[in-house]
């Protein structure tokens, strides 16, 4: 049986945010049987264990996140608190469907050379001219190929990219790692018959604590974009 550590970025501040992540977990276990997981979750409301919430028969650790906020900061925080040979790194708003982890594994397995792959998403990729069930789409387009919001790994591919940039706190975090990707003569992989529903919540949610603060906000736009064309030699 393969196994898979998907790691969850959580910030359970009220019960909507709390809501997110207990049905992002509930699905995510329903979704296997013919793959062992663990899920890693990155949680910035301390005090709260998912192991207790979901169910003690569940794999799950829960890992104080590292404030202060950093999407790849806390990817990084808890990819580093697992072993299995396949990684995904996900947020909270997610809902996952049946063997969606087993139809990418089957796919990496046959693939040997492959490490970076996303599932589909129903409201996302087929406004792009991408259907459900239409095979293997290569490539590094943001929000067509690549899905930002769940992204497979083979562990391995860390070795050859190093750690996420953590100087983006969120924004372009997406673009820079399908940057890295090419920089580095890999390619990724939208596999149309693994399904993720993606309900874009999840920024809003995690990032309200910070998103009155206007130096903060503009660091998370304008700054991370500066980043990403000043380290890609983009105009």
């Amino acid at each position: 049986m393969k196994n898979l550590d998907v790691i969850i970025v959580s910030y359970t501040k009220d019960q909507e945010c709390y809501d997110l992540t207990y049905n992002c977990l509930k699905t995510l276990f329903e979704s296997e049987s013919e793959i062992d997981i663990k899920a890693i979750v990155v949680e910035s409301q301390y005090g709260i264990d998912w192991f207790k919430e979901i169910g003690e028969s569940k794999n799950i650790e829960t890992l104080k996140a590292p404030l202060p906020y950093g999407y790849h900061k806390f990817l990084n925080f808890g990819r580093k608190h697992g072993t299995s040979e396949y990684v995904a790194l996900c947020n909270n708003d997610l809902v996952f469907h049946k063997n969606w982890a087993s139809k990418i594994i089957d796919f990496g397995e046959s693939n040997p050379e492959f490490m970076s792959f996303s599932p589909i998403c129903p409201q996302t990729q087929p406004k792009m001219g991408i259907g459900i069930n239409t095979g293997i789409y290569a490539g590094l387009v943001i929000r067509a190929t690549v899905s930002g919001w769940c992204i497979v790994q083979k562990r391995k591919i860390y070795d050859v990219i190093g750690d996420l940039d953590e100087r983006y706190t969120h924004w372009y975090s997406d673009n820079d790692y399908a940057m890295t990707l090419g920089s580095k003569g890999l390619n990724h992989f939208l596999v149309t018959d693994s399904i993720v529903e993606h309900h874009h919540r999840m920024l809003g949610r995690t990032t309200e604590i910070v998103i009155e603060d206007k130096e903060f906000l503009d660091k998370m736009t304008f700054g991370e974009e500066k980043i990403f064309k000043e380290k890609w030699n983009l105009k």
